[in-house]
């Protein structure tokens, strides 16, 4: 290893001793300790100090933040038209109100990272052991952890209490799986027991830079023995303990700091409306420049001088200056064009939203701690418009609990009922026949076989235990006391706790020695090699020796593609055997069951020693050796005598087919990343239905070559040309390369496939597949789904991480967008969840255009009433408050309570879901619909002011005559009014909160009014605004008058969206279930009330009629007989 890409670590942070003692102290060279990240992890985004400049920063990014901060400078510096305060008023409550709402969810980031920080833990310090915080560990400290801790960052396994120098580990934190794996302390370490003896080691690791995968880790220990010569031991991944992982049924262990805080593996896996806003900006622009040209063409000075009554200068020349002025003064005017408390008002919006998803008991796991979580409120709408779901398998789709269900012995096949072993029904293949009263002995070696090869770890309760035949003679007759197992294989643990209920009882493992109870007896093997898993070979397989009887044994389980080909067919009878088994396996594959072949091979000392020597020679070899041992592996494990095979069911976690086939139908494309192998894949994707029995399944594994990979594309690809329904299954091995090469033409074959299955996937490469999708040209709306923290790196690579929380991992859930407790509740997270928050947005993004639109536009007309001087029409104070107190209400709550469609319909037509992908309502023909509405509004409301104005009274008694504050008043008020009734009218789910929202805007609008335009003090008795508000109710004609144009403005809304029901089938059968249900209703209000009438008739009777009271208790039996049947 290079020193430029490795990391060297102290142990204790002490430089190695000198070579020899003779050194003078001042000749020792000083050693510089090298600098490592801290222990300390933050997910937190602003800190106390740089908060307000970071959040300011973030927030004047924003186009219309920006577009505001530049408008109130200009708005200051100018002789303006309106007030200054007009500008800035709303911008710093627009600013302030998100200021404290990512205040505050940064607030609650950091309370969860002190929780984390500041958990304590145990480390060597000084020769004794020293209570510190997790943030407190540094690189170089022996940290010593105890049973059921969590590990505090990554550490080098140095000791254990186990005897035999290794521990148990779950990862669910991590990669979502539940079950235990095995870590192993270094030789030079294992012996080392006390605090004393590790204070005085001496040693130095040399290991990798920090990087993210979570299975790669590479280094050595070199341990110094003063003056003799260093030894150094190999470092591998099974030495290493990672942050998030939990100790399991060990005492405790000793680790080595060797990555903290942000470099432990944890955190290294740790990863629109802009377009209205710039069309709006043109639009402004546009007006501006008009009414400025307008204003010097048609407006000229000889024009202005027969103005006589305006008093205006004469001779007054066009200089850049005044032209300057007016194009400022009229984009100060216009300005309020753009929705200033969009942002705001959007994101409060959003964020109590995201409360109704978090109280959602149906949605909500049976555990305390399960309900819905939230971490991005930003992202709601993305909810309702996922196409592509990519998700991880182990833990997510399944619950990763293996069961024993059927197995095949002899040819005979037998079936797991009640945890006793039944003969398959020879009526239905399916069912259990006959109880086996005893077991064969072909069915006892099966068994045997079962319990020897595997690499399961035992654990008696409270701490029994039974290594040997003595300990065994010791237990009470009759006392049924059973191990209990962990195996980091859940497949390995299902074998073996089947064979213990069916009476042949693994008890253990002692270095070398495996104990197996066999019907009562207790035998005991040796067991001399154990050739581990590999995807090459698909098998596993271990060499035991009987002590009683000194036989040597080859223990072969696997794929059944594998072992059935090593097994031998060399007589009639060994070939009935092997049809009928391959047959069972069929049968099983067809129950969704994952399958594995069994066999065994008896050899001699010669023959065993001499397999030794090969392998051990092989592991020896620096190059090719995966190839050598391969071989040497491959000539052993042949010529085996088939025994049978077994079917074990992974559970599916509940409604894990019901959300699939949901999403089929509502279009969303249903990824299955999975680091598993392909049988193992493609047998879930079959039982969870991701995969149906129609369906062509296409293959892309085991490609290795760029010129195979690309013929075996095409000849997907020209397969998928064809009718019918497609799925597909492509390996980690084969996706290098069609990433790398061909990753247009790998999407456009993905893209025609129904389900997809991806398998033996690193973090990095379902990151990567994601990035694929979600890049392509179509730029699909990506969401990803996992529960580990392999999973992490997908989730925030997709537009919409959703985590499922492990039966103990919750790592995926901190870093992603929505937590879950099961993958079932991904239907109403999507369908009704998702669709009525990007119902709400999209409507509220248009309707915030829209107001402006209606409120703006009189103010271009008005321009030319005023000769272009730049003159507002509307009074000051709702020119600032129009779009933050006058209109915001209703528009709040519609985009909080808002159901267009109730959550049942959603739930059974999961295809309405599609109707909204591709931000349908966000389209620019839905925009400028919503806006062409606004300009009639805009134009009903002047124009229609303007002729009940013409006669110069309109209405007012006393002769009085209506001035510019009346008339924008008028106008001011039927705008407010309109547009808070034009959202009343797009609502499909009247309430009473929308309308409470209502009658708050309006008399809230109202008193705010009486009193501002009331009071009799110096401002507001020289302003113009004095006592309008009061004039305004004088005018009974004006008040009819801006009733009858509200009508009018409102009527193309009504009868368009009453089109719109009425010609969508779907609204239709919506519309005529409410009103199935509403009779229904009412027909059940109908029947009790009649009940309760009758009742109490008899009942009055029967106090004055015995004969009466024995009616009424007949008639009450009867009607509880009814009731029965």
């Amino acid at each position: 290893m290079s020193t430029t890409s490795t990391r060297t670590v102290y142990l204790h942070r002490r430089p190695p001793p000198p070579p020899t003692p003779s050194y003078d102290s001042m000749d020792v060279p000083v050693l510089i300790l090298p600098h490592n990240q801290s222990n300390l992890v933050t997910t937190a985004k602003y800190t106390l100090i740089n908060f307000l400049p970071k959040n300011l920063f973030q927030q004047f990014r924003r186009l219309a933040n920006f577009y505001f901060l530049c408008l109130a400078i200009i708005h200051s510096t100018i002789d303006s038209p309106v007030s200054p305060l007009t500008s800035i008023l709303p911008l710093i409550f627009v600013v302030s109100v998100t200021a404290v709402k990512q205040g505050y969810e940064d607030w609650l980031r950091h309370r969860e990272d002190n929780k984390v920080n500041n958990a304590p833990a145990t480390v060597l310090r000084d020769g004794k052991l020293t209570g510190v915080k997790w943030h407190q560990i540094s690189v170089g400290d022996v940290v010593k952890v105890s049973d059921g801790e969590e590990f505090p960052c990554d550490l080098l396994l140095l000791a254990s209490s186990d005897p035999e120098a290794k521990c148990d580990v779950t990862t669910a934190n991590l990669d979502g799986e539940t079950n235990l794996k095995v870590f192993l302390c270094p030789s030079e370490t294992r012996k080392l027991k006390t605090v004393d003896n590790l204070w005085s080691l001496h040693a130095t690791v040399q290991c990798q830079l920090p990087h993210a995968n979570l299975y790669d880790f590479k280094g050595s220990l070199q341990v110094h023995h003063g003056n003799s010569q260093a030894t150094r031991t190999p470092l591998a991944t099974e030495n290493l303990l990672l942050r998030g992982a939990r100790l399991t049924n060990t005492g405790w262990v000793y680790g080595l700091a060797i990555y903290t805080g942000q470099d432990t593996k944890m955190a290294l896996n740790s990863k629109s409306m802009n377009y209205f806003l710039v069309f709006f900006l043109m639009l402004m622009v546009a007006e501006i420049v008009t009414c400025t040209a307008l204003k010097y063409s048609l407006f000229s000075q000889d024009v202005i001088n027969t103005m006589w009554y305006l008093d205006y200068p004469k001779e007054v020349p066009v200089t850049a200056k005044g032209v300057y002025q007016d194009s400022v003064s009229f984009l100060v005017i216009f300005s309020y064009i753009i929705p200033v408390s969009l942002y705001v008002t959007l994101e409060m919006q959003k964020f109590l939203a995201t409360l109704f998803l978090q109280w959602d008991e149906e949605v909500s796991g049976a555990g305390e701690d399960e309900a819905p979580k939230v971490n991005t409120s930003d992202l709601n709408e993305e909810l309702g418009q996922v196409e592509f779901l990519f998700s991880d398998k182990t833990g997510t789709l399944t619950e990763n609990i293996m069961s024993f269900r059927r197995c095949s012995v002899g040819g005979k096949d037998y079936v797991d009922a009640d945890g006793r072993l039944y003969e398959a029904s020879t009526n239905d293949g399916y069912a259990a026949g006959k109880v086996l009263a005893s077991l064969s002995e072909e069915v006892v070696t099966f068994l045997e076989t079962l319990a020897l090869c595997h690499t399961v770890q035992v654990a008696f309760p409270a701490g029994e235990g039974r290594q040997n035949e003595a300990e065994a003679e010791k237990w009470p007759e009759g006392q049924n006391v059973k191990p209990e197992y962990h195996a980091s294989s859940t497949d390995e643990k299902a074998l073996v706790e089947a064979c213990a209920r069916y009476g042949v009882i693994f008890l253990g493992r002692r270095d070398d020695k495996v104990t197996v109870e066999v019907c009562g007896k207790v035998r005991t093997y040796t067991c001399l090699q154990v050739l581990d898993f590999d995807s090459d070979r698909k098998c596993m397989s271990v060499v035991v020796r009987e002590d009683w009887s000194g036989r040597l044994w080859l223990l072969t389980k696997g794929a059944e593609s594998s072992v059935l080909r090593r097994c031998r067919v060399q007589s009639e009878k060994e070939q009935r055997l092997h049809d009928a088994t391959a047959t069972h396996i069929d049968d099983y594959a067809l129950l969704g069951l994952r399958t594995l072949a069994v066999g065994r091979r008896e050899i001699s000392d010669q023959q065993y020693q001499l397999f030794a020597t090969q392998l051990f020679q092989a592991r020896m070899m620096m190059e090719g050796r995966e190839e050598a041992v391969k071989k040497v592996k491959s000539q052993m494990e042949a010529e085996l005598t088939l025994l049978g095979a077994t079917g074990v069911e992974d559970l599916l976690q509940e409604g894990v087919q019901e959300t699939l086939e949901s999403l089929r139908v509502a279009d969303i494309k249903v990824w299955v990343l999975t680091g598993d192998k392909v049988e193992t894949a493609v047998n879930i994707a079959y039982s969870c239905g991701h995969f149906k029995k129609f369906m062509t399944v296409l293959s892309l594994t085991g490609l290795q070559e760029v010129e195979h990979a690309a013929a075996r594309l095409q000849q997907c690809m020209e397969e998928a040309r064809g009718e019918g329904s497609y799925g597909l299954v492509v390996d980690g091995i084969s996706l290098v390369i069609l990433l790398r090469v061909m990753a247009e033409d790998f999407y456009e074959l993905c893209r025609v496939c129904q389900a997809v299955v991806c398998c033996r996937m690193s973090p990095h490469q379902k990151a990567e597949t994601v990035k694929l999708v979600k890049n392509s040209k179509d730029s699909p709306r990506c969401a990803a789904v996992g529960d580990g923290a392999n999973d992490v790196s997908m989730i925030q690579e997709a537009h919409l991480g959703i985590g499922v929380m492990g039966r103990e991992g919750r790592q995926a859930v901190r870093c992603s967008d929505v937590g879950l407790a099961k993958f079932k509740f991904l239907q109403k997270v999507l369908f009704v969840h998702g669709h009525w928050n990007y119902v709400r947005m999209a409507n509220f993004v248009n309707s915030s255009f829209y107001k402006n639109i209606a409120f703006n536009t009189p103010m271009v007309f008005y321009s030319a009433w005023s000769a272009y001087s730049t003159q507002s029409v509307y009074e000051g104070f709702i020119l600032t408050m129009f779009n933050i107190t006058c209109t915001t209400l209703p528009t709040l709550v519609y985009g909080l309570f808002e159901q267009d469609i109730p959550a049942d319909f959603l739930l059974s037509r999961p295809h309405l879901y599609q109707r909204l992908t591709r931000n349908a309502l966000l389209s620019w023909k839905v925009f400028l619909k919503w806006n062409l509405f606004g300009l009639w509004h805009a134009v009903v409301m002047y124009f229609g002011l303007m002729l009940s104005c013409q006669d110069d009274t309109c209405g007012l008694p006393d002769g009085q005559t209506p001035d510019l504050y009346l008339f924008g008043m008028a106008l001011g008020t039927l705008c407010t009014f309109v547009v808070n009734f034009k959202i009343f009218l797009e609502a499909n789910h009247w309430n009473l909160m929308l309308v409470l929202a209502m009658l708050v805007t309006a008399l809230g609008y109202a008193l705010f009014y009486v009193i501002y335009s009331g009071l009799p003090v110096t401002p507001f008795v020289t302003y113009g605004i004095y006592f309008v508000y009061y004039r305004l109710y004088e005018s009974l004609s004006l008040n009819l008058t801006c009733l009858l144009l509200g009508v009018t403005c409102l009527m193309p809304d009504l009868l368009e969206k009453t089109y719109r029901y009425s010609t969508d089938p779907e609204m239709k059968l919506m519309t005529e279930k409410r009103k199935r249900k509403r009779k229904e209703k009412r027909k059940e209000r109908s029947f009790r009330s009649t009940e309760a009438h009758d009742n109490e008739l008899f009942g009055s009777l029967a106090c004055e009629d015995p004969a009466a009271k024995a009616s009424q208790r007949n008639s009450t039996e009867s009607g509880m007989a009814v009731t029965e049947l």
